[in-house]
């Protein structure tokens, strides 16, 4: 049974509280709906779905390895994977200028958008790439029998 947003796990040893990394994918999911309308059609549906659904991902794996103790390691590697993907096509979205449609509603112009989408996802990959290696040090240690932080 999941448990409630203020239920305070145990982590995986090794592992760091970086309640950022769903800070950041919430941000993230905002921006790109936003962006989405300053694509145009073809670009909505070739990539702004998929990418929608990556950052998605993340925050149900993010949640997941905080509800469920049990399998938190492998939520926490399915999330990595997820992040990885999402990095990918955060690539090509850029490489393409999908984002270059400007909308009257909207107070933000598309390259304003790109710029807070760069900067959140930057600060998302940081945060993940550290917790993983903290995560994967800590792992390792383990299984060589040491629990010190040697070398």
């Amino acid at each position: 049974m999941p448990r409630s947003e203020y239920y305070e796990p145990t982590f995986v040893p090794g592992e760091r509280p970086e309640p950022s990394i769903i800070l950041d994918a919430e941000r993230i999911l905002s921006l790109l709906l936003r962006a989405e309308v300053m694509m145009t059609k073809v670009d909505r549906v070739r990539y702004a779905s998929r990418i929608i659904c990556e950052i998605e991902d993340v925050i149900r794996e993010f949640s997941l390895a905080y509800d469920f103790e049990d399998d938190r390691l492998y939520h926490l590697k399915r999330m990595w994977g997820h992040v990885a993907v999402f990095l990918r096509l955060f690539r090509i979205i850029g490489d393409m200028n999908a984002i270059r449609v400007r909308t009257e509603h909207d107070p933000m112009t598309p390259d304003q958008i790109k710029l807070e989408l760069l900067n959140a996802v930057a600060s998302l990959d940081e945060g993940a790439t550290k917790w993983k290696r903290s995560v994967e040090r800590t792992i390792k240690q383990q299984r060589k029998g040491t629990t010190g932080s040697e070398g």
